[in-house]
């Protein structure tokens, strides 16, 4: 499988990825998969409320229902594709918790991916070999497999796909966890992830 990602789409990602260099910062990536071609196309990011600290990012669990919801009324044909995240300072990876993260996805939508984004080196140069990303897939053998990624020229859906993407509307609020939270907060966000993912999983069945 191959990714394709249109200009705004990565430009969202980079943005938001942008607004907090010390702490991750993460969000979904919308889209569709073009099964004749093996290419998995990219249209559009967006994020939402979320805790994070340098080492980990927790969207809120509300952002993928209400977005999964938008996207049935509003945009037929897209739908949840992946995630993004940033490593702001450090290198492309999924760590272990990326990992059962990206699970998860993949469980909901088996073609889902995991994009990483640093962004220190494009923020201090603005020149675009400076913006280091890359997005992950985990194959059936468990490994996890960095993908080619190309830039979609097509102009009528970088047309399209700039302005549904101009349309989407974000609710954006980073918190740090508090204090007494971040020895437990591991186990707290992975057992709320699944309960997302569980009810995630059931309102996709049901369409």
């Amino acid at each position: 499988m191959r990714v394709r990602i249109y200009p705004l789409a990565l430009g969202k990602a980079v943005k938001y990825t942008m607004m907090d260099l010390e702490r991750e910062v993460a969000g979904l990536l919308i889209g569709k998969y073009e099964k004749k071609q093996d290419i998995l196309e990219i249209w559009d990011a967006i994020s939402g409320n979320q805790k994070s600290s340098s080492a980990f990012v927790y969207l809120d669990e509300e952002v993928m229902a209400a977005t999964f919801e938008w996207l049935t009324k509003e945009r037929p044909g897209l739908s949840i594709v992946g995630w993004y995240h940033s490593h702001p300072g450090f290198d492309l990876f999924l760590s272990t918790i990326d990992i059962e993260t990206q699970k998860r996805y993949q469980m909901m939508f088996p073609k889902a991916v995991a994009m990483v984004i640093d962004p220190l080196e494009y923020v201090k140069t603005r020149k675009l070999v400076d913006l280091k990303f890359k997005v992950f897939h985990i194959d059936r053998e468990g490994r996890v497999v960095p993908l080619r990624v190309s830039i979609g020229i097509q102009r009528k859906k970088v047309i399209e796909s700039t302005i549904r993407g101009m349309d989407t509307v974000d609710l954006f609020f980073i918190q740090s966890p508090e204090p007494q939270e971040r020895e437990e907060y591991k186990f707290t966000a992975f057992s709320s992830l699944g309960e997302k993912f569980k009810k995630l999983r059931e309102r996709f069945t049901s369409f």
